[in-house]
């Protein structure tokens, strides 16, 4: 367990070597100034932001982050970077891990190679910008203090203005994506440099990436779309290694669809227009169009439906006094695609071994069952919605008895069943949280043997 104290020191605190009880505390850093409110809160300060298998530390220094680096040796100087850090404060919360008081946010942080030196750079993606700081391995402080190149998100909402409900057409209630935008950092050209997607509304900005960065105010492409741009996104279509341009567009939907299909059922059409990337640019006009029908019963059958699967799920949760999780607890290698089964029910843990399948590797678009020679689609929503309705019981299809039942001394009353890897065994551990209390968790680690 790692904790910030008093915003002046970094702790970690390790089990024994009988894991039954906490050593004596060890100083990781000490001699900053972070500031934290009062009281005890979870914060993702400890993350392993380069991946390079060390966990760094992402503390809060006034208005900017300190970024240090872990290394086999200690941690790096700190890399100081200008960014958002938001504080909230929640009075009541019933969560098991619950955060009650004031609570710093720090914003997602990224480590990669955005221009192709073989430097990690650092991106910071908040929703006021996105900035990215260029690495520079020569200088002194290795990220400079102001980001090489940023995106004010503010200001693209700005220039696309405000939801007016006096400016609204109710013959075409879907043209409020006109004022939505979406940013993509990738490589478009196949240079090694990442490049800059940026939708707004049917508008799409290609910005070129070099070593110094990118220039956000001249783009070296502009395709504009008719109709209600839905998304876009990236992906090579003809498989000749190259990202192509997939623009989604959805038809115009009006007020008096919405009451037609308050009793009858509907559909509505979805379009993917795929632009062929050449290279230095993608094509002006799409060389392909993909079709998906979004069907639906009606409104009211559909919310019909939607409730019962809540009151039956209200229903099941009053009833029952089990929780289940899934956890890999053997740890052999031959079980890596199936996961086993931990079932709390009463003061009664068991563990059902190799009995969950491990979900497929997910495929593009395989929710459509998509295939490049196929050109039409379609989804039925009342489908989605009887398979929601499937019984929840997490012993469905499971025949085999337990591999192991555990007694524990106390039945979990309100609490939480969490499976973690304490131990460094290839197992997982399981955490089980017997009661909450507006004063403690309550709860039982048992660690694999």
């Amino acid at each position: 367990m790692v904790t910030l104290e008093r915003g002046n020191e970094v702790r970690v605190y390790r089990l024994d070597t009988t894991a039954t009880q906490w050593q004596a505390p060890e100083t990781l850093l000490s001699g900053f100034a972070a500031a934290i409110g009062s009281g005890i809160e979870r914060l993702h300060f400890v993350r392993d932001v380069n991946g390079d298998g060390f966990d760094d530390l992402i503390l809060p220094d006034s208005d900017r982050l300190a970024l240090y680096l872990a290394t086999a040796e200690g941690f790096l100087p700190p890399l100081r970077i200008d960014t958002q850090v938001r504080l909230n404060t929640t009075l009541f919360s019933p969560d098991l891990e619950r955060r009650i008081g004031q609570a710093l946010r720090i914003p997602p942080l990224q480590l990669r190679d955005v221009n192709g030196d073989l430097a990690a750079d650092l991106i910071v993606d908040t929703d006021e910008r996105l900035a990215v700081f260029l690495a520079d391995p020569t200088a002194a402080n290795y990220f400079s203090p102001e980001p090489s190149f940023e995106l004010d998100r503010l200001a693209i909402e700005e220039s696309l203005g405000e939801f007016d409900i006096e400016t609204l057409d109710f013959a075409n209630l879907t043209g409020v994506l006109a004022l939505t935008h979406e940013e993509l950092l990738e490589d478009i050209d196949g240079d090694g440099i990442e490049d800059l997607l940026l939708r707004e509304g049917g508008k799409v900005s290609v910005f070129p990436g070099t070593l110094t960065g990118i220039d956000v105010s001249t783009p070296n492409q502009v395709l504009r779309s008719g109709g209600n741009v839905l998304t876009t996104f990236l992906h090579d279509e003809d498989g000749d290694g190259t990202k192509d341009l997939w623009l989604w567009r959805v038809e115009p939907i009006s007020v008096g669809d919405i009451f037609v299909w308050l009793a009858l059922s509907g559909s509505i059409s979805v379009e993917a227009f795929v632009y062929r990337n050449q290279g230095d640019a993608f094509a002006r006009r799409p060389a392909r169009k993909i079709s998906v029908a979004l069907k639906f019963p009606s409104v009211i059958r559909l919310a019909s439906s939607l409730r019962q699967i809540a009151d039956e799920a209200r229903s099941t949760a009053e009833k029952t006094d089990t929780l289940s999780g899934s956890a890999q607890l053997d740890g052999q290698e031959q079980d890596v695609t199936r996961d086993d089964l931990m079932l709390l029910a009463g003061s009664r843990l068991s563990l059902f071994l190799n009995v969950i399948e491990a979900a497929p590797a997910p495929t593009f678009l395989g929710a459509l069952g998509y295939s490049p020679d196929r050109d039409d689609y379609s989804i039925d929503l009342k489908a989605v919605v009887d398979a929601a309705m499937i019984s929840s019981n997490p012993l469905d299809g499971i025949t085999t008895p337990p591999s192991l039942d555990i007694d524990l001394p106390a039945p979990a009353s309100s609490g939480g069943l969490v499976s973690a890897r304490i131990n460094q065994d290839n197992r997982d551990d399981i955490f089980v949280f017997t009661a909450m209390t507006p004063d403690a968790i309550e709860g039982i680690l048992l660690l694999s043997d």
